[in-house]
C-alpha cells in the first residue's frame, strides 16, 4: 500500500517490543513495519510468524554497522532495545554498550539515512533514583539514579544523546511496567523498600502510548514524559506484596528483620502523568485489572513464588534476600548500599 508510515521497532523481541508489534500489526494499513533485534532462536521463531507482514532485520545495536540497513528510509522509530535490567545492573560495560552506545549508533544512522525521522526513546523511572522522601515526581525534576542502578544510568546517558540529536524526538519514562507476567515477582523483590510508593503502567497501555505517538508528534516532540496509569495504578510496595501473597493463597509471612532494603531503589507517583494521557488517551487498565490477570495464572505464579521465597522458610529467605545476607555477612559496602 502506498503512503504508509514507515516505522522501525528496535528490541521487537522483548516483552514490550512484542506488545508494541502486536498493536502496530492491527494498523497495517497505516504502518509499514520493520523490526530490529539480535538474531536468537526464540526471536527468530517469534518473527517467523509475521514474516509476510513485516520487514525483519537482525543485528546488535551496539555494533554500528548492524543497524544501518534497518535505519534507511524510516519515518518513525520506536527505540526500546535495551539490556535487561538485572543484567545491566551487574555488567556496567555491557549496559553502556547496549543502552548508551546502541542508542548513539541508532541516532547516527538515522541522521544519515533518515534525517526526517521521528524518534521515540523508551527510558525508565529509575533515572529519578530513590524518592522515598519525595514521592511526587515531575519530568522536570533533577535526575539522580540510585547507586548501582546501571540500567538507569546508561539510559540517562542515552536520553542526553537523543536530546542532542538533530532528529525530532520524544522520551518516555515509564513507571513500573506490569503485564501478564509476574513483573515484580523476581529475585530482586527484596531490594525494593517496603515503604516505596510507585505508579505502574500496564504493558498494553505503554505500547498504546508508543504506537499513538506518531499521530501526535507535533504535540510531543522535543519533550520528556512520565508514563503511568494514573491514580488507579498507584500502590505502596508493602501493600503490593500483601496483595500478591493473598492472591497466591500464601498468607503473609513474617519476614526477618531487614529482609528488605530501606534505601537506594526507585519509585514514586507521577505528578504530571496526566499530561500525556490528555494528548494520547492511552490508559485502559488499572492495577485491579492487572491482579485479575494474575489470578488466571495462579498455578504458574505459585511455583515461581515458591522458587523465590523457598516456602517462606527463614533459612531460604536468608539465602534469597541480598539485604539480609549483607547483614549476616557484615558486608559493610553492601550494608551501605541497602540500608
Amino acid at each position: 500500500m502506498a503512503n504508509r508510515i514507515k516505522v522501525l521497532l528496535t528490541g521487537a523481541g522483548s516483552a514490550l517490543g512484542r506488545e508494541i508489534l502486536a498493536q502496530l500489526l492491527t494498523m497495517r494499513k497505516v504502518f509499514e513495519i520493520s523490526v530490529l533485534d539480535i538474531k536468537r532462536g526464540h526471536t527468530m521463531a517469534f518473527f517467523e510468524k509475521y514474516k509476510k507482514e513485516i520487514h525483519i532485520f537482525y543485528g546488535d545495536c551496539s555494533i554500528q554497522d548492524n543497524s544501518v540497513e534497518a535505519c534507511k528510509g524510516q519515518d518513525f522509530v520506536i527505540h526500546c532495545q535495551s539490556l535487561e535490567k538485572a543484567n545491566a545492573d551487574k555488567r556496567l560495560r555491557l549496559a553502556e554498550d547496549v543502552n548508551t552506545m546502541g542508542t548513539r549508533y541508532i541516532i547516527e544512522n538515522l541522521e544519515r539515512f533518515s534525517p526526517g525521522a521521528y524518534l521515540l526513546y523508551i527510558s525508565t523511572v529509575g533515572v529519578y533514583g530513590d524518592r522515598l522522601k519525595a514521592p511526587m515526581i515531575s519530568a522536570d525534576n533533577m535526575t539522580c539514579p540510585s547507586m548501582g542502578d546501571y540500567d538507569a544510568l546508561t539510559k540517562l546517558q542515552a536520553e542526553k544523546l537523543v536530546q542532542e540529536s538533530s532528529l525530532e524526538w520524544t522520551i518516555y519514562r515509564p513507571g513500573i511496567i506490569l503485564g501478564h507476567d509476574s513483573s515484580l515477582l523476581n529475585s530482586s523483590v527484596f531490594c525494593m523498600p517496603l515503604a516505596t510508593r510507585f505508579e505502574t503502567v500496564h504493558i498494553r497501555d505503554l505500547a498504546s502510548a508508543c504506537v499513538k505517538a506518531y499521530e501526535h508528534k507535533a504535540s510531543l516532540w522535543g519533550r520528556t514524559y512520565n508514563v503511568g496509569g494514573g491514580e488507579t495504578c498507584r500502590i505502596v510496595y508493602s501493600d503490593y506484596i500483601r496483595r500478591l501473597f493473598k492472591l497466591l493463597s500464601l498468607g503473609y509471612p513474617e519476614f526477618p528483620d531487614r529482609a528488605f532494603a530501606t534505601r537506594n531503589r526507585f519509585g514514586g507517583y507521577f505528578a504530571d502523568g496526566d499530561a500525556l494521557e490528555a494528548i494520547l488517551h492511552f490508559r485502559s487498565h488499572t492495577l485491579d485489572d492487572y491482579f485479575k490477570e494474575l489470578a488466571y495464572q495462579q498455578p504458574i505464579l505459585k511455583k515461581l513464588a515458591n522458587k523465590i521465597f523457598g516456602g517462606m522458610q527463614r533459612k531460604s529467605l536468608e539465602g534469597k534476600s541480598a539485604p539480609l545476607r549483607a547483614i549476616k555477612e557484615n558486608d559493610k559496602a553492601k550494608k551501605k548500599y541497602y540500608f
